[in-house]
């Protein structure tokens, strides 16, 4: 027997259909509305047709997300800072050639109509295998890889996360990540299997001012985002009421963790990959007494660490392959497993440790060196809220390590006085020979491009040195 997962929207509409789905600041919809909007016009798809969508968050997008799967169609989640060729590409590598029109048209593709209320009857059930999503890894260590979804990988994965993080009817979860993000999709699931409320910000709408406007019980977050919140006094308060603060994304810094208990904040780390639905594993609410964050293993995922250190997965949540044309393939061993890329150790209770980027490793004079330790302990000196370690060319020693430090408005921090908080940490092979100041403006995601930081090296003399 096929097994079959009813869709959560369609599900709630029926068991709590007084609760809100989802709130914005000009509209609201309970489940049953939610469900009832679920509909597009006659748009002639064929099973497993590939559909773009490219928009930025909105109640709209979430309405076509679920009107495209109820009616069979592949979703293409497309990351709305590509410029027009990018899109053209990505799109052509993954042979998908229709947009829906709530979003710009795509030259060389077909534009539909987007949402309308009422419209034609869809299934409210989705097959536990079948392809839900396409979507792109963030390609911060190379060419972004286009990653399919089964129905069942997100449902797993949201299930088993749900278990760490509860969720229930009447909690508010602000969709504070974008929905072409694993980060941003796994919200949706979450939140909707357990009858809780997605809060769909303006684009432009301040962080802070969000979590007030819209009381929200549970939130998202990357390590830069937290870091901006707690530099207000007003926020903290704020933070103190909610229920759950999920930080992941990139390498956390402890200092800010530390901060994040001090204050009494309901604090959670997590670690993930798209190529996993989102979660792989995830801190229990982080206290005082805790060493440094662990994750503890969702019942979904298989963890093992390879003899190189390397972290391997598999399990339910994992993704049906990488997506090329019209085929999808995968990228498993003899054995099954994915091998992540990551870096991490199993600890005697069965928690998990991430430790790095197993291709952010490089040699230097015969030495390796790990940027994100580099990273860590610069984020450790006071005044410095983010950090991105890369190496440069050198013909002594191969490759040396040269960093970008963002400093706190009104701090004033030395390049000496940098080295030398490092020694008292890490060996000398480790300090940076140069480090500059952090660009103007940067590629805004979720974690650093450590390839745009290359490309200013090959630059530098429009790069100011600390």
């Amino acid at each position: 027997m096929t097994e079959r997962i009813t869709c959560p929207v369609f599900e709630n509409g029926r068991n709590h259909g007084d609760k809100i789905a989802l709130v914005s600041s000009t509209r609201s919809l309970t489940y049953p509305q939610l469900n009832d909007a679920i509909h597009l016009k006659q748009l002639d798809l064929k099973p497993r047709e590939r559909v773009a969508i490219i928009s930025t968050n909105t109640i709209e997008y979430i309405i076509a997300l679920f009107a495209l799967w109820r009616h069979g169609a592949v979703t293409c989640l497309v990351s709305t800072r590509l410029p027009e060729e990018g899109v053209k590409t990505a799109l052509k590598n993954i042979s998908c050639t229709r947009t829906l029109a709530s979003i710009p048209s795509i030259p060389g593709t077909r534009t539909d109509q987007k949402v309308r209320v009422p419209g034609t009857d869809a299934e409210t059930e989705y097959v536990f295998n079948d392809p839900a999503d396409i979507m792109f890894t963030s390609g911060t260590s190379g060419e972004p890889k286009a990653a399919a979804h089964s129905f069942g990988n997100h449902y797993e994965n949201a299930l088993a996360a749900n278990e760490h993080i509860p969720v229930s009817p009447g909690d508010r979860w602000l969709l504070s990540l974008p929905l072409y993000h694993v980060g941003g999709l796994g919200i949706i699931w979450r939140t909707f299997l357990a009858g809780g409320t997605v809060v769909v910000p303006e684009p432009s709408a301040d962080l802070a001012d969000s979590l007030r406007k819209f009381n929200i019980t549970h939130v998202s977050l990357v390590s830069t985002q937290l870091h901006r919140l707690l530099s207000d006094p007003k926020n903290v308060g704020v933070l103190q009421k909610m229920k759950a603060i999920l930080i992941g994304g990139s390498a956390i810094p402890d200092v800010l963790i530390r901060k994040a208990i001090d204050a009494s904040l309901p604090i959670h780390v997590t670690y993930g990959l798209t190529e996993m639905a989102s979660q792989v594993a995830t801190s229990k609410r982080l206290t005082k007494e805790d060493p440094l964050p662990v994750g503890q293993i969702l019942r979904c995922v298989q963890v093992k660490i390879s003899d190189d250190n390397e972290i391997l997965v598999k399990g339910k949540a994992l993704f049906q392959g990488y997506v090329n044309g019209e085929k999808i393939g995968f990228a498993l061993d003899k054995e099954g497993w994915f091998h992540t890329g990551d870096l991490g150790c199993l600890n005697e209770d069965g928690t998990l440790t991430v430790l790095g980027r197993k291709d952010n490793m490089f040699i230097s004079g015969g030495e390796n060196i790990q940027p994100e330790e580099i990273e860590r302990h610069l984020c450790h000196i006071e005044g410095i809220v983010q950090a991105v370690v890369v190496p440069v060319k050198n013909e002594e020693f191969g490759e040396r390590p040269v960093a970008f430090v963002e400093i706190k408005k009104g701090t004033r921090i030395s390049k000496k006085e940098i080295q030398s908080f490092l020694r008292d940490y890490l060996p000398s092979f480790k300090l940076p020979d140069q480090i500059y100041s952090w660009p103007a403006t940067t590629p805004s995601d979720l974690k650093p491009d450590r390839s745009y930081f290359l490309r200013l090296i090959k630059d530098s003399s429009s790069l100011k040195v600390i």
